[in-house]
C-alpha cells in the first residue's frame, strides 16, 4: 500500500460492528461509513472519515446518502461484512459500477430458495448432489413434502442469519406445532431480525452427517479454499454452538470440499470475495446446506487467523482495494482453533466475572462479548440468543475444543430475574 493510496482511496463500509470499522480504518483507506442511526458512538468518529446515519436496508434511503458521498469523492470499493449490508453493498456496486459483486449475484446467498434453485440447475451439468426443497405455502404443503421426502425434513426462512427459525420435523405428527411456529416467526418481535424479512419459508429434506463450512476467498474467479470448520450443533435447537479449524476429516474428503465449493462459486458467479458455505459431510460426500458471501460468524474468520495466519475479514477489505497480491493457495496450517458460544440463565446481568481470567491464558485467542451489567439475556431458543464466543489456540482439534470448553467454564455472568 503506498502513500498515495493511504491518502486518496475511498471506502464505502456498510453496516458492521466496531471491530469491521476498526479493520476498515487499518486499510489507510478514507472510510465513509454508512451505518443504522442507533448503532453510532461518539468513538466511531476516530475511525471513519465520514458517518453517514442511513437505515442501510432501506435502498431509498442508502441510494440518495450514496450518491451525494461519492459525487464528493468517488469510491475506490464498496465492502460489507454483516449479512444485512450484503444485497445493499451489491446494489451499490451495480449503481456505481465499482465492479464488486452484482445484487443479482448476492442475492442467491441472501435467497436460500434462489440458491437451492441456482444448484438444481448446475446439478444438471457438473453432477452435483441436490437436497430436494420447495417453498413452505399452507399448512398442507407441510404434508406433502413429508409424503414426498420423508421424515425427518427441514424448514427454515429463506432469509436471515444465525440459525434463526431453523426447525426440524420428525414425524407428521409435528406438522401442527410447526405450521403454528411459522405463523408466530412471521409475527415476531425478536429484537435482532429487523433487518430481515421474515415471511417466506422453505423445506428441505434432512440430510445426514457431520456440518461443516468452507470458508473460501476469491480473487478475480479463483477459489481458494482458506479453512474448512467443523460444526459443533446444540441438540436442542441445532444451534452452532461450537466450531473446530481444521475439521476432523479424511484427506479424500478435503479434496471433495475443495470440488464442492469451487464448483458452487462458479455456479452462483461468485468471483471476488469471502464465502461462508455451511455443508454436511455425508456418507454422500459433501451436500451443501446454504452459503453467505461474507466471513462466517462465531469467530470462525478468528479461528482461520490463528490456523492459517490471514484475517479473511482484512482480506476481504485490502483486496477490494487492491492493496494486496492476489490469493493463489491456502498457507500451510498450525496447529488448531476453536470457538464456543457464551450462554447465561435468563434474566437481567449483574455481575461478569473472569474475564479477564480468560483474556490474560495464552491459549486465549479472542473474546467477543455483546452484553454488560444491566442488558437482558433471553432464553437460548437461537444462536442470536448467545451472548458472544470465546476462541483459544491449540495442537489439534480435539484438545482445542477441551481447551475452549475449560476456558468458557471461567467465565461467569450472573443474572437476576
Amino acid at each position: 500500500m503506498t502513500s498515495t493510496q493511504t491518502s486518496t482511496q475511498r471506502l464505502l463500509l456498510v453496516g458492521g460492528s466496531t471491530g469491521h470499522l476498526r479493520k476498515a480504518h487499518a486499510t489507510g483507506a478514507q472510510v465513509v461509513w454508512c451505518q443504522q442511526p442507533a448503532d453510532i458512538r461518539p468513538e466511531h468518529a476516530e475511525l471513519a472519515a465520514e458517518i453517514i446515519p442511513v437505515d442501510y436496508t432501506d435502498w431509498e434511503q442508502l441510494r440518495p446518502a450514496v450518491l451525494r458521498a461519492h459525487e464528493q469523492a468517488p469510491f475506490a470499493a464498496a465492502v460489507s461484512l454483516t449479512e444485512p449490508g450484503l444485497d445493499p453493498v451489491a446494489l451499490v456496486n451495480d449503481l456505481l459500477g465499482l465492479g464488486g459483486t452484482s445484487y443479482e449475484v448476492s442475492h442467491l446467498f441472501t435467497d436460500k430458495w434462489l440458491m437451492r434453485e441456482r444448484l438444481r440447475e448446475a446439478a444438471a451439468t457438473d453432477g452435483s448432489i441436490v437436497v430436494a426443497a420447495a417453498l413452505l405455502g399452507d399448512r398442507d404443503s407441510l404434508d406433502a413434502f413429508g409424503t414426498a421426502h420423508g421424515y425427518p425434513f427441514i424448514v427454515k426462512p429463506t432469509s436471515g442469519t444465525a440459525s434463526f427459525g431453523v426447525m426440524k420435523v420428525n414425524s407428521p405428527a409435528e406438522l401442527d406445532a410447526t405450521w403454528q411456529e411459522v405463523s408466530r416467526l412471521r409475527d415476531s418481535d425478536h429484537p435482532l431480525i429487523g433487518d430481515y424479512d421474515i415471511d417466506a419459508f422453505i423445506m428441505e429434506e434432512f440430510v445426514e452427517g457431520t456440518l461443516c463450512s468452507a470458508e473460501t476467498f476469491s480473487c478475480d474467479g479463483h477459489h481458494v479454499v482458506m479453512s474448512i470448520t467443523e460444526g459443533i450443533t446444540d441438540e436442542r435447537n441445532h444451534v452452532q454452538a461450537g466450531h473446530v479449524a481444521p475439521a476432523r476429516i479424511t484427506p479424500e474428503q478435503e479434496a471433495a470440499v475443495h470440488r464442492m465449493a469451487c464448483d458452487f462459486l462458479d455456479a452462483v458467479g461468485l468471483r471476488n470475495g469471502p464465502t461462508h458455505t455451511e455443508f454436511m459431510m455425508s456418507p454422500r460426500g459433501p451436500v451443501i446446506i446454504e452459503s453467505q458471501n461474507r466471513v462466517g460468524g462465531g469467530l470462525i474468520g478468528k479461528l482461520a487467523e490463528v490456523v492459517y495466519g490471514t484475517d479473511p475479514q482484512l482480506l476481504a477489505l485490502t483486496w477490494a482495494l487492491r492493496q494486496v497480491p492476489s490469493l493463489t493457495e491456502r498457507a500451510a496450517g498450525n496447529g488448531a482453533a476453536a470457538s464456543w458460544i457464551i450462554e447465561a440463565e435468563p434474566g437481567r446481568i449483574q455481575e461478569i466475572r473472569g474475564l479477564d481470567e480468560v483474556h490474560a491464558l495464552p491459549s486465549t485467542a479472542a473474546v467477543d462479548l455483546w452484553v454488560g451489567p444491566g442488558d437482558v439475556v433471553r432464553p437460548f431458543k437461537g444462536q442470536w440468543d448467545g451472548l458472544g464466543h470465546v476462541a483459544v489456540r491449540a495442537e489439534n482439534a480435539d484438545e482445542a475444543i477441551r481447551v475452549c470448553r475449560k476456558t468458557l467454564g471461567l467465565l461467569q455472568i450472573v443474572t437476576e430475574g
